[in-house]
């Protein structure tokens, strides 16, 4: 009878939604049920940690694919990033983001606008572009104030929660763009005012070359600058940098961004995916990162800067292997996982991605990108901040250095992806290394201003 009534109670105990911890004696337990006592204390539960931001920019055919994916469930990611000269093409995937109260961002593409390589037939027909490249004067006075305020009108009308600013490529702080793109800034945010678009928020796309990147005196005046600006968010566009960053890369990344922190405002590691985004987010350098769907991984604009080259085919979607953090040509990859039993180890395990295993890898690429993608960032942003750098490495980066090296063994015909392995075997081994030591020397804490917020959560914080 006793441990009847000792069970129930345990029962209700479990009911609660505060949690206790039971503490009896041996000495109660001897005791009559009469005169037996529970003490009940109060059991300190970690907080969740917070999410991390993931954010995909969405090229000219991948609104079929999302399209599925959403439709699935829920994807694991903030937003998504539409380009203006595509919104006609791509309604059907921004009415379903915002259906789903996904943020929808607008991208005015002003950025390629101005470059020879950049400017296109359908940026020139958007409401802001023009015939030929822009040119800063475009962005002065009443001219830059009318870009503004098409911009503002194209937002509203399409219902959009955020919209990237209307920034130029920088050589440094003292281009003469970024005094322009702060003027664009300002008028940007007084016209979705005027509008009644209050509550649409304004990321601020800096792009700067690498050298200038790790220049500290650089980022103290472009902090400086952006300071006095309306935003909401900074996306961090570093030229040169992407999934394929060395440790040296990395690391100076880390340390750099640190300054951008002093804004107060999310940062958002832009055009960098694969492990060099996560270290970064791991690290506290980025509360986020941004890229496109197998493709935009790696911050390069050499192309923009050379007359384009007629071409009526785009790049083909290539084959993410999560477990050696590469993307490889759909031929190339298939001719590597039948080359033996032992390289079909590195294909798809996960059945909720790949049902077919390594048929579904091989033939649907872009889903199976997207869902890796989001699992290793969920994954990573469960985890506390203070233990997130030491549980990365251990989890995340230490796998696909072992799978990487096992990889190296194997008997590979293909001499470009055997160099390739290699290659990326070196990278990740010094990778390792490096960041093993800064997580030594301490992690500084990043400041809880760096990470994102979903629309959900703004939206109950301003309506709660």
């Amino acid at each position: 009878m006793i441990n009847h009534i000792h069970l129930l109670n345990v029962i209700i105990l479990r009911n609660y939604k505060v949690v206790y911890k039971l503490i009896r004696s041996a000495k109660e337990c001897a005791m009559p049920i009469q005169t037996s006592r529970l003490q009940l204390e109060p059991r300190v539960i970690r907080p969740v940690a917070d999410p991390l931001g993931l954010f995909i920019r969405v090229g000219r055919n991948d609104h079929v694919e999302l399209l599925s994916l959403i439709a699935q469930g829920h994807p694991q990611c903030f937003g998504f990033v539409f380009e203006a000269p595509l919104l006609t093409r791509h309604r059907e995937l921004r009415d379903l983001v915002l259906k789903h109260r996904f943020d929808a961002i607008l991208d005015p593409r002003t950025q390629p606008a101005a470059t020879l390589g950049g400017h296109t037939r359908e940026i020139a027909e958007l409401p802001w572009g023009k015939d030929v490249p822009h040119t800063i004067d475009d962005f002065r006075g009443s001219r830059g104030r009318r870009i503004a305020s098409l911009l503002a009108h194209c937002v509203v009308k399409h219902g959009f929660t955020e919209v990237l600013a209307p920034t130029h490529l920088l050589q440094s702080s003292a281009d003469d763009w970024l005094t322009a793109d702060r003027d664009s800034t300002l008028w940007l945010r007084e016209e979705l005012d005027a509008a009644g678009a209050n509550d649409v928020q304004i990321l601020y796309s800096l792009t700067i070359p690498y050298a200038a990147f790790r220049d500290a005196a650089e980022r103290r005046a472009l902090v400086l600058t952006l300071r006095r600006l309306p935003i909401n968010a900074l996306w961090l566009r570093v030229e040169g940098l992407g999934s394929d960053a060395t440790s040296n890369g990395v690391r100076n990344y880390i340390e750099g961004a640190r300054d951008f922190a002093a804004l107060e405002v999310p940062i958002v590691a832009d055009g960098i995916g694969g492990l060099a985004g996560l270290v970064l987010m791991a690290f506290g350098a980025a509360g986020g990162m941004s890229h496109g769907v197998t493709f935009g991984e790696r911050v390069d604009h050499s192309s923009w800067r050379q007359a384009r080259a007629p071409s009526g085919f785009g790049p083909t979607r290539r084959v993410y292997v999560p477990d050696l953090d590469l993307m490889i040509d759909p031929q190339t990859a298939a001719e590597f996982f039948s080359s033996s039993n032992r390289a079909q180890v590195f294909g798809c395990r996960d059945s909720h991605c790949c049902p077919r295993g390594l048929t579904d890898m091989l033939e649907r690429r872009a889903h199976h990108f997207l869902v890796q993608r989001m699992k290793q960032v969920a994954q990573l942003g469960r985890v506390h901040v203070p233990l997130r750098a030491e549980r990365f490495l251990e989890e995340q980066l230490r796998p696909v250095t072992d799978y990487v090296v096992q990889a190296t063994g194997l008997r590979i015909k293909n001499e470009k992806l055997k160099e390739r392995l290699t290659g990326q075997r070196k990278r990740l081994d010094a990778l390792r290394v490096s960041l093993g030591e800064l997580s030594r020397e301490g992690v500084r804490k990043p400041a809880a201003s760096i990470l994102p917020k979903t629309r959900i959560a703004r939206e109950l914080r301003a309506h709660p």
